[in-house]
């Protein structure tokens, strides 16, 4: 990982938001807020009229990213995030990061989650060691 430098592309995660990932998200997490697996209540209260997925499953596929990047999780010294607009149900989105900074052996990673209009749903930063 000697060969990492600002500007090197981490390879992308793309997912589908399902009502399967959401369920299975609500259990693995406890997250039961019905927000993410109920369509009527999600359709009273929702700011896209529908079920969204639970933020932290996409913060998750961020961490994803820098966890295939560095090949171990123990690696991963840091990740924070900002969810910046709901990811609906039936949508795709893709999570990647860019190498913005490395030194003294760790590398900042720029990440961010981008849905199929290519609106940004989720952008932060994580800390690996190279």
């Amino acid at each position: 990982m000697s060969d990492i430098q600002v500007g090197t592309e981490l390879p992308t995660v793309e997912q589908a938001s399902t009502l399967t990932t959401s369920v299975m998200y609500a259990g693995a997490s406890g997250d039961m807020n019905p927000l993410h697996f109920d369509p009527d209540f999600a359709g009273q209260v929702s700011p896209t009229g529908g079920i969204i997925a639970h933020g932290m499953y996409s913060m998750g596929l961020a961490s994803r990213v820098l966890t295939a990047f560095v090949g171990d999780p123990e690696r991963v010294l840091d990740i924070e995030v900002r969810f910046t607009r709901p990811w609906p149900l039936g949508t795709t989105s893709t999570f990647g990061g860019k190498v913005t900074d490395v030194s003294d052996g760790v590398a900042t990673v720029e990440l961010t989650g981008t849905n199929e209009s290519g609106e940004r749903i989720l952008r932060g930063r994580g800390h690996v060691r190279v």
